[in-house]
C-alpha cells in the first residue's frame, strides 16, 4: 500500500511541472506553437498514459470485484424485481376496473335520484294544478332546475393497508408532423420536442458547409490529435 502511494505521489509530482507549463502556453508565432505541440506529445499524453496505467492496475481488479458482487445481486433481485412489477400492473388494473365499475353505479345512482326527483316535480306541478294554482305557478314548478346529487356508492372493494396506486398520467406522441406544427405555429413552447442530436450531427459529418436543414447551422468543432513520441 505504502509502494503504491510512493507511486502515485511521484507521478503527481513529475504531471505538476508539466500541468505549469501548459498554463503558462500561449502560441504567438511558429516557436511557441512547436512548443504547444511537443510539450502535447512528449509529456501531457504520455504522462496521461502513465497515469491511467497506474490506476488500472487497481481499477481493473476492484471492477471484476464489483461486478461478480453485482451479478449475484441480479441473480436474486431481477426475478423479485419481475415479480414485483407484475403484481403491481395486476393491483393497478384491478383498482382501475373497479373505480370504473364505481363510477357506473355512480352515474346510475345519479340518474336514478334524478329521476325521483323529476316525478316529485311533476307531482307537485299536478297537485299545485289541482289546488287552483296558476298556469304560470304550475309551469315554474315544472321548469324549476333539478338541484340533486345522489349520495356516494359504497366502494367495490376494500383498499388493503399499506398499499397506495397514484395516478400518473403521461403523454404518448402519436404524430411528430401535427406536434412540430403546433410548435410552428407558437399553440405550444418549442421546449416540447428536443433535437435528435447524434443523427443531426451525423449529417453535420457527411454533409460538412453543405449541411441544409431548417433551423439548423453547421459548425466545425476541430478536435486536435497528438501522438506521444
Amino acid at each position: 500500500m505504502q509502494d503504491t502511494l510512493s507511486t502515485e505521489q511521484e507521478i503527481k509530482q513529475e504531471a505538476l511541472t508539466v500541468i505549469e507549463q501548459a498554463k503558462s502556453i500561449v502560441i504567438k508565432d511558429q516557436g511557441s506553437y512547436d512548443q504547444a505541440c511537443s510539450l502535447l506529445t512528449q509529456q501531457i499524453k504520455p504522462f496521461r498514459k502513465k497515469w491511467k496505467e497506474f490506476f488500472d492496475t487497481m481499477r481493473e481488479p476492484a471492477y471484476r470485484a464489483y461486478q461478480a458482487i453485482l451479478d449475484k445481486f441480479n441473480e436474486g433481485d431481477k426475478p423479485l424485481e419481475n415479480a414485483e412489477r407484475q403484481i403491481k400492473a395486476a393491483i393497478a388494473k384491478w383498482e382501475f376496473d373497479q373505480l370504473q365499475i364505481q363510477q357506473e353505479l355512480q352515474r346510475k345512482a345519479q340518474e336514478e335520484a334524478a329521476r325521483r326527483e323529476e316525478e316529485e316535480r311533476l307531482q307537485a306541478a299536478t297537485l299545485a294544478e289541482e289546488s287552483g294554482a296558476s298556469e304560470e305557478e304550475v309551469q315554474a314548478i315544472v321548469e324549476a332546475p333539478v338541484v340533486v346529487v345522489a349520495p356516494p356508492v359504497e366502494p367495490t372493494f376494500q383498499k388493503a393497508a399499506g398499499i397506495s396506486v397514484r395516478k400518473n398520467w403521461k403523454c404518448r406522441v402519436v404524430d411528430m408532423k401535427k406536434l412540430c406544427a403546433a410548435i410552428g405555429k407558437g399553440q405550444v413552447p418549442v421546449t416540447y420536442v428536443l433535437p435528435n442530436e447524434s443523427a443531426l450531427n451525423a449529417r453535420a459529418k457527411s454533409d460538412e458547409a453543405t449541411l441544409n436543414i431548417p433551423g439548423c447551422v453547421a459548425f466545425n468543432d476541430p478536435i486536435v490529435g497528438g501522438r506521444s513520441r
